[in-house]
């Protein structure tokens, strides 16, 4: 049987192939609609709002660090002041016993005299 040949195959055309085509036939750039000038400026002052509040977050974070910092040294100091009186109560009750001691002493010498 012979082959018939009433088709012609045509290549489906690939991506580069489009997208040359499409550049090609890109139609004349338009001005904006009022809509699209008004999206466009909302997208503008939301990409501002999102650049300012990445700015607040970034000095939020340094805040907290300085804070954590200033918190730690106070937390040393306290530490260190709460040894300290620690100390002051030791010597404090030392020289208690030893005055109680003294006057004891003082008592006893002035009975005997006495």
């Amino acid at each position: 049987m012979p082959e018939s040949t009433s088709a012609e195959i045509i290549p489906f055309p690939t991506r580069a192939l489009a997208a040359e085509a499409a550049y090609r036939v890109a139609p004349a750039q338009v001005e904006p609609t009022e809509a699209e000038a008004r999206l466009s400026r909302a997208l503008a002052g939301l990409n501002e709002a999102v650049t300012a509040q990445r700015a607040a977050v970034a000095a939020w974070k340094s805040s907290l660090s300085d804070l954590s910092t200033a918190t730690g040294r106070l937390g040393a100091s306290l530490r260190s002041y709460n040894d300290s009186l620690g100390q002051l109560d030791a010597r404090v009750n030392t020289l208690r016993a030893e005055s109680q001691k003294l006057e004891s002493w003082a008592d006893d010498v002035l009975a005997r005299e006495g």
